[in-house]
């Protein structure tokens, strides 16, 4: 079986957009508009946290590598059955998140090739079929292309945000007071842009020496990430500053003095490629997490079978067929992109959940405990926020599981008793 694995460089590309989000296109106006100037204070503040949360899970997939990624931590952690618990909500978010992302990039590129002719929802569909002819391909032809995505992503920002700052006539000042409120909220909306470092536990065996390459992709991805966000949500603030807070919800204003005419088709293929490699991303993973589970007896075992370029193939076609079930109901109208948002977001919390749960169990390190207690909060505060519908199916499956582990625990523990008696 062939496998070309991939470096410290490629697995940056791979990470570097789809951490990026489409959170690099929405929250700058956001945030400004709900903190004005002192925004970048929490951008510098939430990536403080989003660097614990990059270090403590790179740690973590070395501590224990495998396909499976958070899942196997929390076993270790927490025991099988809440393994599975977290495999479940990673594997359910996946089935609604990638139709949402594609159904965006689909509106952008309609936008972008303004050939309104081309339902939008068509154009979503062929996106998500050419992103899984990516992922048959080898992880490093996937990498490559994710790099390529990432580089256009962050080159294009930074280039155009510092052109901004120093050929557009702005202004930064701290006069307007904030209130406690507002500040906090702000920070509430960043707390998406967390979200992501977990899966790179589900990519650990298809590095090469792990040890070295994991910490260093994941230094330089953070280190690009953090240039790109700080660098684009005070160029935004710049232009908009002296004009308060009534100002547009679109970044295009920071490539106009360099790109003119074309920034909004840029900022429109960068929403694009944004989209792509989060889709990659999350689809890569949870192919590896079917494939890891059906070879530990968890689900059928021919799902665990990987072609010669080390692609779970079984388990992307049983992902592709779900989507195409989901894309039928998205496009009939049953199930809106908003709904799929706040469907997929809130089991990519959970999974998020007891990864932080399981690193604050199996870390001795108190800076990782402190820093994992208080993403747990966090991510638990936000939760909240999702329908009582979601919350409601949540709470039941999250019973059921840890009804099971403690049943488990039972038979275990009479076993030993019988064993020494």
């Amino acid at each position: 079986m062939r496998n070309r694995k991939i470096g410290f460089l490629l697995l940056s590309g791979l990470m570097i957009g789809p951490i990026l989000g489409s959170g690099i296109i929405i929250l700058p106006p956001a945030v400004y508009e709900t903190a004005g100037n002192y925004a970048i204070f929490a951008w510098i503040l939430m990536l403080g946290l989003s660097l614990i949360f990059a270090l403590m899970f790179g740690k973590l997939s070395l501590m224990i590598p495998g396909d499976s990624g958070v899942p196997l931590a929390v076993e270790r952690a927490f025991g099988t059955q809440i393994k599975n618990l977290s495999a479940i909500f990673f594997l359910l978010a996946v089935c609604f998140g990638p139709i949402a992302v594609t159904g965006t990039a689909g509106h952008y590129l309609q936008l972008l090739t303004n050939q309104s002719f081309f339902n939008e929802k068509w154009l979503a569909l062929g996106i998500l079929c050419f992103v899984y002819i990516i992922l048959t391909r080898s992880i490093a032809d996937v990498g490559k292309f994710a790099f390529f995505m990432s580089s256009f992503i962050v080159v294009t920002m930074i280039v155009g945000s510092v052109h901004t700052l120093f050929k557009v006539d702005g202004s930064f000042t701290l006069e307007s007071p904030i209130t406690v409120s507002n500040f906090g909220k702000s920070l509430l909306l960043l707390f998406w842009a967390l979200i992501g470092w977990e899966v790179i536990g589900s990519y650990s065996l298809e590095v090469k020496t792990p040890e070295r390459t994991i910490p260093r992709a994941v230094i330089l991805s953070f280190s690009i990430i953090a240039v790109v966000s700080l660098t684009v949500a005070f160029a935004f603030q710049w232009v908009h500053s002296k004009s308060g807070n009534s100002m547009g919800q679109s970044l295009a204003p920071l490539l106009q003095s360099l790109f003119g005419s074309w920034s909004t088709p840029i900022i429109s293929s960068i929403t694009i490629a944004l989209c792509i490699s989060t889709v990659l991303l999350v689809i890569g993973a949870v192919s590896r997490l079917i494939a890891d589970q059906a070879k530990n007896g968890l689900l059928p075992s021919w799902l665990s079978f990987k072609n010669k370029n080390n692609v779970a193939t079984r388990s992307l076609l049983s992902l592709f067929c779900v989507h195409i079930i989901v894309f039928i109901l998205f496009f009939n109208g049953f199930l809106s992109i908003q709904t799929l948002v706040a469907i997929a977001n809130a089991f990519f919390l959970c999974n998020a959940l007891l990864g932080v749960l399981a690193c604050f169990r199996l870390f001795d390190s108190v800076f990782f405990k402190i820093g994992s207690l208080l993403l747990a909060v966090s991510f638990l505060g936000i939760l909240l926020f999702s329908s009582p519908i979601i919350l409601g199916v949540i709470t039941l499956i999250s019973l059921y599981f840890i009804w099971l582990q403690k049943r488990d625990s039972k038979q275990h523990d009479h076993i030993l008793q019988v064993g020494n008696e």
